[in-house]
């Protein structure tokens, strides 16, 4: 099921970390391109995020895990809440194990609240 974002107070880094997928496209290739970030809300930073031909599930699981071990987070009792825009890939069967096994939440914003 899809899930709605609740407001939250941030008052540190690593509560809340919103994650996206934007794509550009390459001209003489004729083709697209996929940037998926994964950002800090608290001061806006890019802790980690993936660029490539295609973005699928596997590859957003790879960009939080990368996130949680930059921040040092796995052993952390507190994790960062995970938004998105409940795109194919965060809602996927894949990411939602990956979540659990990290320990973090998700959570959702709707696509007028986009990165």
């Amino acid at each position: 099921p899809r899930k709605l974002a609740r407001n939250r107070i941030i008052t540190n880094s690593n509560q809340l970390f919103e994650t996206d997928i934007k794509y550009g496209y390459i001209a003489g290739e004729d083709r697209f391109f996929f940037i998926q970030s994964c950002l800090d809300v608290y001061d806006r930073s890019v802790v980690a995020y993936h660029i490539g031909l295609w973005c699928e599930a596997k590859d957003v699981i790879q960009t939080l895990q990368t996130a949680l071990f930059k921040r040092q987070l796995f052993e952390a009792q507190t994790k960062p809440v995970i938004r998105s825009d409940n795109g194919p890939q965060f809602i996927s069967h894949g990411f939602e194990a990956a979540c659990e096994n990290f320990g973090v939440s998700m959570n959702a914003f709707l696509h007028e609240h986009r990165i």
